[in-house]
């Protein structure tokens, strides 16, 4: 092999075939006074059903008409996630909105709002559907743009008042060639600008770029059984965390990965870019906000240790120089040998015991 052929093979992330694909745009807007007046009815009083109800219809012509199969119209100021599943469920918690669904076989469009309650922001949900999610996301970004701009002129939204994200996951087993599933597919992981300009797709010039790596490994009891926990001791999960935490910070260092966040407290981790490093409980999530242009330097491990948590969730925030010329393959290369490193420390069986991966890219900006 020559050496530009070896040096390109390391830029290259090869993930499962039964990878799963998902993208979601969300865009966000908030309801004001002109708002409610344009679409409500003066007989309903203070209840903002009828408003909801008349701004939802003319969402919903507008993705019908752009052939939009799945968009949802959400007016409770909770916390939209979006994860593949087989089977299609709608799940919601006091603070959470979740949406499960499998992009080849479920559509849906629907409303979800309390008509006695005013929302602070109106959120629109724009689900992805198909089997080529990632090879067609510039296609579906920009549909969602025109309905965006289409739902703006007609209710006469100021020009950037709209906040638009772009959600893109790749989920898999880090042990899935283990459990029988033959075959790779090779992904260089572009930044989402560089892979839409090949679609010839612009985005704004002004955008947030996110790029970050969520690992799930569940406390099996074998796990537990490694730990010297003693049940009268007042901390006592703390001889387990400590175990994991250790075997995850030495793997990390091996591989030259020099940040990486631990939670154990069946929180949910929010990544999102700002200025400052910051973290912070917000109820049922833990948000890890941090600035890409930074390089993000050290380990953070947070757990309860009078608490036995489900699972531990690893985080890797990715800075912008982490990008080679070839994307961001490299320094999730090093994420994943990481992860296997670390599951080797913790004699892993990698047959029967799984190791959840999802690899996000989000984008952001005001439109």
């Amino acid at each position: 092999m020559s050496i530009i052929r070896k040096r390109s093979a390391q830029h290259k992330l090869y993930i499962p075939a039964n990878t799963r694909e998902n993208q979601y745009l969300l865009a966000k807007f908030e309801l004001s006074d002109a708002l409610i007046k344009k679409y409500s009815d003066a007989k309903q009083g203070d209840n903002y059903q009828a408003c909801y109800e008349n701004m939802a219809k003319t969402f919903f012509d507008i993705c019908a008409d752009l052939g939009l199969e799945s968009c949802q119209f959400v007016a409770n100021d909770k916390f939209i996630r979006v994860r593949y599943s087989p089977e299609r469920l709608t799940s919601q918690t006091e603070q959470q909105i979740l949406f499960l669904y499998s992009p080849c076989y479920h559509f849906n469009s629907s409303s979800y709002f309390d008509a006695d309650k005013r929302a602070k922001k109106i959120k629109l949900l724009f689900l992805a559907n198909g089997r080529d999610i990632r090879a067609n996301s510039a296609h579906f970004h920009k549909k969602v743009e025109d309905a965006i701009s289409q739902f703006s002129a007609k209710t006469g939204l100021a020009e950037n008042s709209v906040r638009v994200c772009d959600h893109q996951h790749l989920t898999f087993d880090l042990f899935a060639k283990e459990k029988g599933h033959d075959g790779t597919q090779a992904h260089k992981l572009r930044s989402i600008r560089n892979r839409f300009k090949v679609d010839e797709v612009e985005l704004p010039e002004v955008i947030d770029a996110q790029s970050y790596a969520v690992i799930d490994m569940p406390i099996s009891r074998r796990i537990r059984e490694m730990a010297d926990i003693d049940k009268s001791a007042e901390d006592v999960y703390n001889p387990l965390y400590t175990m994991i935490s250790e075997a995850f910070i030495n793997s990390a260092k091996e591989h030259n990965l020099n940040n990486g966040y631990m939670l154990a407290n069946d929180l949910v981790p929010v990544v999102r870019s700002q200025d400052e490093e910051s973290l912070s409980k917000d109820g049922e999530l833990f948000r890890i906000g941090y600035n890409p242009k930074q390089e993000v330097c050290g380990y953070t491990c947070k757990w309860s240790a009078k608490k036995l948590a489900d699972s531990v969730q690893f985080v890797f925030v990715a800075a912008e120089s982490d990008m080679t010329s070839y994307g961001y393959g490299k320094h999730f290369n090093q994420i994943l040998s990481t992860m296997r490193a670390m599951a080797n420390k913790l004699d892993f069986v990698n047959d029967t015991e799984s190791m959840s991966v999802r690899l996000h890219q989000h984008i952001g900006f005001y439109k």
